[in-house]
């Protein structure tokens, strides 16, 4: 860390030579001994305590605070200052028998945790404590001892000075918080409504499958992956047939639909789905082989729904791993096949892919509608995905939700988008309880079935739709950005627009094209297994200008995170700054690989100071800053200078032009031990010029400013 630390002064020495003059520096700061601020309240005795213990404070006094508990706190009253944004700094004390400590401003927080343990009394030099905006009147700050450090003996708390310095005009932000409403599925009971192993001497199973309804007869036809139990996937040679004269019944067995042709590339059939068009019933199906890379999708068609032929087209194209399960739609003036893959034909992230035609039978390249976090072979996240459009929206099923795959077997996920090609981002609306699901359309009826190994045949279930709220959320805006901060059903940025002109002709800056830009956690293997869900309490300044996510829980780990959004004015345009504050209260379930801070670019290339578009990858520690950049914008994440407990590790997506800054990142996982731990300090900020390095070195030198 030396190293890093030796580099990191380096660079801000060069930003700073490279920064333009910042008008508002010339403005003396404000500073005042704390021991002389009006304390309004407090938990625990709080007095000014004289020079002691070897160390000479400012005046000869500090403000001390004798706290005996986690939650103590105290507040005193600010000296009044002209109206502006300050950044806010302090002179503190550490010692071994003091705690961890939190500031606020007027309730809301502001800055990162501090740390005053060490093992003798020292008087600390100016530590940064955050950004405010102050209108004009009283303003309160608020000094809470959150923990203490394992090796700290007590919870006492002191401050020697505070200065503030003003950066810019008060933030002119407007805050308003939003619900939106929309449909949601549910599904009703299941009904079984085909035995396949009914009249056998044994049991069989029908997985995945379609239902089809005849459009000269009126009669319906399943046609589904059937074999003898239990699960026997390279064994499965036929399709399953049976007909009725409605969805949910009485069905009757036919002949097996088609069997799999060695000849033709087929070593086993998975996953029928019929599409018609102008006379002619369209099978799309995956041939298996050992060649798992490079799966063979076929298709066959009919008059009737009872003789099939082979297209002469076959294989339509491949794909892998094992790419298979698709599912053709029409969307505007084409066809489009959804189907489940890896994001390399080796393995990867599973992916639900798509590929577009004209024709049904001659099929664009493969591009990405979802990527699952999860990553692996075969059996993943993405099978089975199934679309269907209500009104202006577009929702995915998919399975199989969970990272468990046998408990998730049943579990299919629910996804809303306005864009048919792409759910990346988009808010899971439901979770249903079924295997290999179709939807199923019957006049005003919809149904959802189900089907699977174990699950004794084809069920089917009434599939409701009801309005009600499906996200919450908070849109902050200036002249210079627009944020849509989303609280619930996961905390994120969903998308950040800037004009760095400060007009309000806002250019899109983040998105959620994959992960959105939010804290995450990988624990028990690399990448995403736990997101930020939706806070415990939300702390809304009066003047909108910051946003404290309190309480981010993660999944099933006993980990909890706070989350503090500023909108910061500074010479360089107002900014949207993120500080994290992690609090572990117990041990993880498993050995962590990465505790991170996920920044989602929506322009084409993320770099560095060093490489303008970096490949996908990792480079070890944190570098001054990420760019996201494109034709006429910049938009970059400076990062303050060790305001995480550590720096581990950047990690770099050029598909989604996406950096992860990552604290903690260790191949194997390591141990995270309860406690709190500062996660770092983020300022996003925008030029209007394509790779402006001299713009993010200003910005970056602009953060790691002391008051």
């Amino acid at each position: 860390m030396r190293a890093l630390r030796t580099l990191a002064v380096l660079l801000l020495g060069a930003a700073l030579v490279a920064a333009p003059a910042d008008p508002a520096r010339a403005e003396d700061p404000i500073r005042v001994e704390a021991e002389t601020l009006g304390v309004v309240s407090a938990t625990a005795p709080v007095q000014a305590q004289t020079d002691c213990c070897g160390v000479s404070w400012s005046g000869g006094r500090q403000l001390w605070l004798r706290a005996g508990r986690a939650g103590d706190s105290v507040t005193v009253s600010l000296p009044a200052v002209p109206p502006g944004q300050y950044d806010l700094g302090g002179v503190l004390t550490r010692a071994q028998d003091y705690g961890t400590l939190r500031f606020a401003v007027d309730g809301v927080a502001i800055g990162q945790l501090f740390d005053g343990y060490a093992s003798t009394v020292q008087r600390t030099g100016a530590v940064p404590l955050g950004s405010v905006s102050l209108a004009t009147g009283s303003h309160r700050l608020t000094v809470t001892v959150t923990g203490r450090a394992g090796a700290s003996a007590g919870f006492f708390a002191g401050l020697d000075t505070i200065t503030l310095r003003r950066v810019g005009p008060v933030a002119a932000v407007t805050t308003v918080p939003y619900e939106t409403v929309g449909e949601t599925p549910t599904r009703g009971a299941l009904t079984r409504v085909f035995d396949p192993g009914a009249g056998q001497p044994a049991a069989w199973y029908y997985n995945d499958h379609t239902i089809v309804k005849n459009q000269q007869t009126g009669v319906w036809h399943a046609f589904a992956i059937t074999h003898a139990e239990p699960g026997a996937p390279q064994d499965e040679k036929s399709f399953g047939h049976a007909t009725a004269p409605t969805p949910t019944g009485p069905w009757t067995r036919q002949p097996m639909a088609l069997t799999a042709d060695p000849a033709a590339g087929e070593h086993w059939i998975w996953a029928p789905h019929v599409v018609y068009d102008n006379g002619v019933y369209y099978m799309f199906y995956a041939a298996g082989s050992p060649d798992y890379a490079n799966y063979r999708m076929h298709l066959a068609t009919s008059t009737d729904l009872f003789t099939w032929t082979r297209s002469t087209a076959n294989p339509l194209f491949v794909d892998g791993w094992e790419g298979r399960d698709p599912m053709v739609t029409r969307v505007g003036d084409r066809w489009v096949m959804y189907y489940t893959a890896t994001s390399t034909p080796t393995g990867g992230n599973h992916v639900v892919a798509y590929r577009s035609s004209t024709n049904l039978r001659t099929w664009s390249a493969r591009a990405i509608a979802y990527s699952s976090p999860q990553t692996g072979r075969a059996a993943g996240q993405t099978e089975s995905p199934f679309v269907v459009r209500r009104g202006d929206w577009y929702y995915l099923f998919v399975c199989c939700d969970g990272t468990d795959y046998g408990a998730a077997y049943r579990r299919t996920a629910v996804y809303r988008s306005r864009d048919p090609l792409r759910f990346d981002g988009a808010d899971k609306v439901a979770v249903l309880d079924a295997h290999a699901a179709e939807v199923v359309v019957d006049g005003s009826d919809w149904y959802l079935s189900h089907a699977g190994w174990g699950q004794g045949g084809l069920w089917l279930a009434p599939l409701t739709w009801s309005t009600g709220v499906v996200e919450r959320g908070y849109t902050m805006s200036t002249g210079f950005l627009r944020a849509d901060v989303r609280t619930w059903p996961q905390a994120r940025i969903a998308s950040l627009a800037v004009d760095p002109a400060g007009g309000g002709s806002y250019r899109p800056a983040l998105d959620s094209s994959h992960r959105g830009t939010s804290p995450y956690l990988a624990v028990g293997r690399f990448d995403v297994t736990d997101r930020a869900g939706a806070p415990a309490r939300i702390d809304v300044s009066a003047d909108g200008s910051r946003i404290n996510l309190v309480g981010i829980p993660f999944g099933d780990e006993p980990v909890t995170a706070d989350w503090l959004l500023t909108v910061a004015p500074r010479w360089t345009g107002p900014a949207l700054q993120s500080d994290i504050v992690w609090s572990v209260n117990n041990w993880p379930t498993a050995a962590v690989w990465e505790v991170a801070f996920n920044v989602d670019g929506a322009l084409p290339a993320v770099g560095d100071p060093a490489v303008e578009a970096r490949a996908t990858g990792d480079v070890t520690g944190m570098p001054p800053w990420t760019m996201n950049t494109g034709d006429g914008l910049s938009v970059v994440a400076v990062h303050r200078w060790a305001s995480a407990w550590r720096g581990d590790n950047t990690w770099y997506d050029a598909g989604h032009a996406m950096a992860a800054w990552q604290p903690l990142w260790r191949s194997g996982g390591t141990s995270w031990a309860p406690g709190q731990y500062p996660g770092g300090t983020w300022r996003i900020v925008a030029s209007g010029i394509r790779r402006d390095v001299a713009f993010a070195d200003g910005a970056y030198a602009a953060i790691n400013a002391v008051p």
